[in-house]
């Protein structure tokens, strides 16, 4: 029998560094923007976010325009039962552009050139110098997360902040029982991990990476947004 886990004990640790860190950045005037996939995995943050700091947080979905219905309609159920204000971001190149004279989109030969203008551009036109940006990954996902540290300032002068970081896999799910969050639809399906439609599959083995049913065939394992050559200096101080 797995050991139980003390959910809210750690929710609370999290809570608490979450509010010290956003006093520090509202002393500072720092806008902070919360990015979510809107995943199973997104939804503690979510929830976190709505019920203590919805007004000082602004939650960004990356809007690919290649995402599952099912992810548009889970997104939004999301937000009219908890009220964060959500801010929707795309890529200034039009799907038209992204088509080469064969009628392929870019997924179909560059991978990471699709992830670029699609995930990773509208962020960095989004963000500006001394902003906080705000993400949910965990050190348990993949090599290059594990990496990570809690503060992080990139190559333009943003501050990156991991609450999440030391988080589980079975932390997520415990606090998903615990407060009785609603999972993303698919999960059931097998999918456990989940981006674009093009990029995703039903997770693959027993025993394998959760996300492992991502760019399925390829080395990738990330879509560009947490590559470490976009950090300039990490930071486990104060800002």
């Amino acid at each position: 029998m797995w050991p139980s886990i003390d959910t809210e004990a750690l929710a609370d640790a999290t809570l608490e560094t979450m509010q010290s860190r956003l006093d520090e950045f509202a002393e500072g005037g720092r806008r902070v923007f919360a990015t979510s996939s809107f995943q199973t995995q997104s939804v503690p943050l979510l929830h976190m976010i709505s019920k203590h700091f919805a007004d000082a947080i602004e939650v960004v979905m990356i809007d690919t325009g290649f995402m599952f219905p099912e992810t548009y309609a889970f997104a939004e159920d999301l937000q009219n039962r908890w009220g964060f204000s959500l801010r929707k971001v795309q890529s200034k190149r039009s799907y038209i552009e992204q088509l080469n004279t064969k009628g392929q989109f870019l997924f179909t030969r560059n991978l990471d050139r699709c992830c670029a203008i699609n995930k990773v551009q509208p962020m960095e036109d989004l963000l500006s110098e001394g902003d906080i940006w705000l993400s949910g990954i965990r050190s348990d996902q993949t090599a290059v997360r594990a990496e990570k540290t809690e503060l992080e300032t990139d190559v333009r002068g943003v501050l990156r902040y991991h609450p999440m970081l030391a988080w589980t896999q079975r932390d997520i799910y415990a606090y998903i029982r615990a407060h009785h969050l609603p999972k993303h639809p698919l999960e059931d399906s097998g999918y456990m991990s989940i981006g674009c439609v093009p990029c995703t599959r039903k997770w693959p083995l027993p025993g394998s990476d959760a996300r492992g049913g991502r760019w399925v065939g390829s080395q990738k394992t990330e879509c560009g947004l947490h590559q470490p050559d976009a950090i300039n200096s990490p930071s486990t101080s104060s800002p």
